[in-house]
């Protein structure tokens, strides 16, 4: 007899990677399982690709009383992503639950007064997979009691989707195109990339994929540096690898970053990856050459140029990001969360 697996996120915008990893989760749902996803707003961006692969997408506030009801009852194993999706999933009285954590930190453990709820959360989901090891330990500092339901499963991508070619470094006449994609949100740091540029030459170029209601202030900074003619947004992107393969080095700069699922595309588009040194993302890029102090847009500028302008290193750093992002395989990260919804369905996890 199948596991049902009913996922519960807030929606399926292309703008987020926990979006992402639902939908990479579900297609193909393996022989053995059935999938479902129910969506809190009706933002249906990667529903198509559900569609495709026969996975029914469900509009939550679209359902009466009695269909919510009726869907929390079908599962075997529900799995919750974000808040408030995770505590909607706690509805489903009497199903085996597993969350995902994707953050080492989040706005809900700034506040005492939920600390309870959380304590409350943690207990009712049997099990809680960090993305990173990390993760897993600003967890365990936060709340401890739980620890045993905590357990670590890194995420992947599928590699293939990637041009998984070594980059040539850029000719010394030639543009210079500096990537990052991600939410335009203050979680990520997006001003210290835009100053960053500022300290570099003319043919240096930065290209941004993602929208958010901080788009208008990070304008507003690019045209007070003058730097409309160097900084395009691009908006949300639906073929990131071929926005990839249109750069030539790639930066996540952010503030907080469970585990950075677009530097690890940025690895398998062959790009040189930096990363501002917070936990989670240093975790993924695995080494201190190519991380830089968060905010400091110097240090990110010097980083950024010692790559691009010596070609030995940007071949280097090109063929240690091919080697790094075959750590993080999508058919890895399927096969341990199939193996913890077939424990949980089996009720091996108490």
């Amino acid at each position: 007899m199948a596991v049902k697996v009913l996922h519960i996120i807030n929606d399926l915008s292309r703008n987020g990677g926990a979006q992402r990893f639902v939908v990479d989760l579900a297609c193909p749902t393996p022989e053995g399982y059935e999938s479902k996803v129910v969506i809190l707003d009706d933002i249906n961006d990667l529903s198509s690709e559900l569609e495709a692969a026969g996975v029914e997408c469900i509009v939550w506030k679209k359902l009466s009383l009695k269909e919510k009801w009726q869907i929390l009852r079908w599962p075997d194993v529900v799995h919750g992503h974000l808040f408030p999706s995770i505590y909607v999933a706690l509805a489903a009285f009497g199903k085996k639950r597993i969350q995902t954590e994707h953050n080492s930190h989040n706005r809900r453990r700034d506040h005492i007064w939920m600390k309870p709820f959380e304590w409350l959360l943690y207990w009712r989901y049997q099990k809680t997979v960090c993305i990173t090891g990390q993760v897993q330990n600003a967890l365990e500092d936060f709340l401890p009691h739980w620890k045993k339901h905590y357990s670590v499963i890194l995420n992947g991508i599928n590699l293939s989707k990637f041009s998984m070619q070594e980059k040539q470094s850029p000719a010394e006449d030639a543009p210079v195109r500096i990537g990052m994609a991600g939410r335009l949100h203050p979680y990520k740091d997006h001003p210290t990339l835009i100053r960053a540029l500022a300290r570099l030459p003319a043919r240096y170029e930065l290209h941004l994929a993602g929208d958010g209601d901080r788009r208008s202030e990070y304008e507003t900074l690019v045209k007070d540096l003058g730097l409309e003619d160097r900084v395009v947004f691009h908006g949300v992107r639906s073929d990131i690898p071929v926005f990839l393969d249109g750069l030539n080095i790639y930066v996540q700069s952010t503030i907080i970053e469970g585990f950075g699922l677009a530097a690890v595309e940025g690895m398998a588009a062959g790009l040189p990856v930096l990363a501002s040194n917070v936990q989670g993302i240093d975790e993924v890029i695995g080494t201190e050459e190519y991380l830089f102090p968060l905010g400091d847009d110097e240090a990110l500028a010097q980083k950024i140029a010692s790559i691009c302008e010596d070609p030995k290193k940007y071949t280097q750093a090109s063929q240690r990001s091919l080697s790094r992002c075959q750590l993080y395989k999508l058919e890895t990260f399927r096969e341990q969360y199939y193996q913890a919804y077939q424990e949980l369905a089996d009720d091996k996890i108490a």
